[in-house]
């Protein structure tokens, strides 16, 4: 009967342990989207984002010259 309720407990942590792996792999997959250059905004920005998908939790990172 114990050995009974040792295998319950190995398969309760077995299952635990990959829900938390699925969501370690979800927020990986947060993308980075570098935004502007050292000339400074010098692209289309109508048409920047095409062909990008963004979802929660992707980051922009704006780079600018901030001397000029």
């Amino acid at each position: 009967m114990a050995a009974q309720g040792r295998g319950n407990a190995a398969v309760v942590v077995g299952v635990l342990l990959v829900c938390v792996l699925l969501s370690a792999a979800a927020v990986a997959e947060a993308a980075v989207f570098n935004v502007g250059d050292r000339g400074g905004w010098s692209f289309n920005t109508n048409s920047w984002p095409t062909g990008k998908r963004f979802k929660a939790g992707d980051v922009l990172v704006f780079k600018y010259d901030a001397t000029a």
